[in-house]
């Protein structure tokens, strides 16, 4: 899947340093992610709906919502996740990525950049 990256409200470092999901992420991604996430436009809603089908959870708790989240890999280099956070401010045509890294210094990324992802496979259901 292609998408584009942009800015986002910069609200995800903060979600993603909350002690209710850090041990949650170490042990279901298998890493820290770096606070902060990748937004990444990819246009249809649906695609992401199917992604997200059957997608497994992190539980949220004390006000904060569940993530849903499927693993994969962004420009065929750094391994991480899609994150579908259930409580949202993104248009529906938009994802959060997360790694242990901050992919705009590693990719060197900007705003308007064309990125793909690689979803695992086992995790997408029809």
């Amino acid at each position: 899947m292609r998408g584009t990256v942009k800015s986002g409200f910069g609200e995800g470092a903060y979600f993603i340093t909350r002690s209710v999901y850090q041990e949650q992420f170490r042990k279901k991604l298998g890493f820290d992610p770096f606070p902060g996430t990748l937004n990444i436009e990819v246009g249809d809603p649906e695609i992401l709906d199917r992604i997200k089908r059957g997608a497994p959870v992190i539980h949220g708790g004390g006000g904060f919502g569940d993530v849903l989240y499927v693993k994969a890999v962004l420009n065929g280099e750094v391994e991480g996740a899609i994150l579908f956070p259930v409580k949202t401010h993104h248009r529906a045509g938009c994802l959060e990525f997360v790694a242990p890294v901050n992919l705009r210094k590693t990719l060197k990324l900007r705003d308007g950049d064309t990125v793909s992802l690689d979803i695992e496979s086992d995790e997408v259901q029809e």
